[in-house]
């Protein structure tokens, strides 16, 4: 759609705009509450457009005030489009894809299976007729509003990703992004929407009765808003730093030149072993270009052997690397771990500095601040990677097989020292002993130790800490099964 021009956004952002024509502006949303709360600000403010394309979008506290917030919007003339990966989306009997029923709004599921049934069973039949296709999903995550401002990064929709569940927690990154750049991810956003694989809802099964199923979920969505404006997760939202600035209508941007990494929606559909993939090309530029260190930061870490040759030429170059990732106890995916475990050593060897978050950090324990990507009860989900502190990386993309050859990404590649840098501070504080376990070689004969800092003192394990035996049992056999180019 042709720019308003005069938008509720661009009202708020017109003078950072105008002093920065050709930069984009940029915000790390580190803290769950914050990127949540982005998330609702900009569904709230935006008058002509929402468009969202998630993996997950869970039906649960946060995922139903989001889509009471989508539905506001376009009860008030803003044309909403989401786009969800068929994977992990309810396409009956949920509020999300009810609101198909408006209007003004579309939903879209990206690569669906072929049954019109929820069902596991049906899902599973489906998917053993047509493996190599539905084995490739959409793995992106975008929220654009106005075609000005987006948010992009690690997160899904869900309580885990924002700080709600009082469970688990996921330790994850976003950045909003504002200006040029934010129209380059709205055009990747209409590149995966017009394509082939994006099947409207309606086509796929849609429910009878849609504007009593819609009524239905207004009243639903309109008393869990009231339960939700009395919670203490309410309470804890407005107290956060980004409350006060949107209170304040002052909202703090780095400003700076950033490139879109952006998979095209064919990918799935090509061989594997031939299919473009863009984010990794300009991945492996970085690191190619990179003179003093790298950081990386990725969950599921599989590097494959093409990995560890490009480490190695990396680690000639004496350039550092710093790895973290899960620890087997925090991981939610042993496959993936079990495909991890098996490069640890050869890393090791070749001077990688190598740390595994811990699952949880003892209550007694003292906090210096608050970090990245990091909590007290979190499996790491953030995907960042830092270039000599100059150039950051945020985005979808795992460092494995199945983001870089079967899956769909979305990433920035921003050129800021002060971006970078504070990605960075962070990271060294996250991988002290107090918050990761460092791993390091114990023998010539391939022996590991872990490194960790519990209740002041210095303790190391000969075993992956706080996993139980059943648990390593099962990655080590999980690690003999052929499967590492579906990690």
């Amino acid at each position: 759609m042709t720019p308003a021009g005069d938008t509720t956004l661009e009202r708020l952002l017109e003078g950072d705009l105008g002093a920065h024509p050709v930069k984009s502006g940029f915000r790390l949303l580190a803290i769950g509450m914050e990127a949540f709360l982005m998330r609702t600000a900009l569904a709230d403010t935006a008058k002509r457009t929402l468009d969202l394309q998630y993996y997950i979008y869970r039906d649960d506290d946060t995922g139903a005030l989001l889509t009471q917030s989508l539905l506001k919007a376009a009860d008030r003339g803003v044309r909403v489009r989401l786009l969800v990966d068929d994977l992990n989306i309810q396409r009956k009997d949920d509020d999300v894809t009810a609101l198909d029923a408006h209007p003004r709004i579309e939903v879209r599921i990206f690569n669906p299976f072929a049954t019109h049934r929820d069902a596991s069973w049906a899902r599973l039949a489906s998917f053993i007729s047509d493996p190599a296709r539905l084995n490739r999903r959409m793995h992106n995550k975008s929220f654009i509003a106005d075609n000005l401002c987006a948010i992009v990064g690690g997160r899904n929709i869900g309580d885990e990703y924002f700080d709600a569940s009082r469970d688990f927690g996921f330790g994850d990154l976003d950045v909003l992004a504002v200006g040029p750049v934010a129209r380059n991810i709205s055009h990747s956003f209409d590149q995966y929407w017009n394509s082939a694989y994006a099947y409207p809802l309606a086509a796929m099964g849609a429910r009878a009765s849609a504007s009593l199923w819609m009524e239905r979920v207004r009243m639903r969505l309109g008393r869990h808003f009231i339960r939700m404006r009395k919670s203490e997760y309410a309470s804890r939202l407005m107290k956060t730093d980004l409350a006060a600035q949107l209170t304040g209508r002052h909202l703090v941007l780095e400003w700076a030149n950033a490139i879109l990494l952006a998979d095209l929606p064919g990918k799935i559909v090509q061989a594997p072993e031939s299919a473009p993939t863009l984010p990794y090309d300009q991945l492996r530029e970085l690191a190619k270009q990179a003179a003093q260190e790298i950081i990386l930061v990725s969950p599921y870490f599989v590097p494959g052997e093409e990995g560890i040759a490009a480490l190695k030429e990396i680690r000639g170059r004496n350039v550092r690397v710093r790895v973290l990732t899960n620890s087997l106890a925090s991981s939610d995916v042993a496959a993936v771990h079990a495909g991890y475990s098996r490069y640890r050593v050869p890393l090791l060897a070749m001077g990688v500095e190598l740390y595994e978050l811990k699952p949880i950090i003892p209550a007694g324990q003292r906090r210096k601040r608050k970090i990245m990507f990091g909590s007290a009860r979190a499996s790491l989900h953030a995907k960042t990677y830092v270039f000599d502190r100059r150039r950051v990386v945020i985005g979808s993309m795992n460092l494995d097989p199945r983001s870089m050859y079967l899956n769909t990404e979305l990433g920035l590649m921003i050129d800021s020292e002060t971006l970078a840098g504070d990605i960075a501070a962070s990271f060294d504080e996250l991988v002290d002993t107090d918050y990761s376990y460092r791993v390091e070689l114990a023998d010539d004969q391939g022996g590991l130790r872990w490194s960790s800092e519990d209740n002041g003192a210095m303790t190391t394990y000969s075993h992956d800490p706080l996993a139980s035996i059943w648990r390593r049992l099962t990655v080590r056999i999980l690690g003999w099964l052929p499967m590492e180019r579906q990690l």
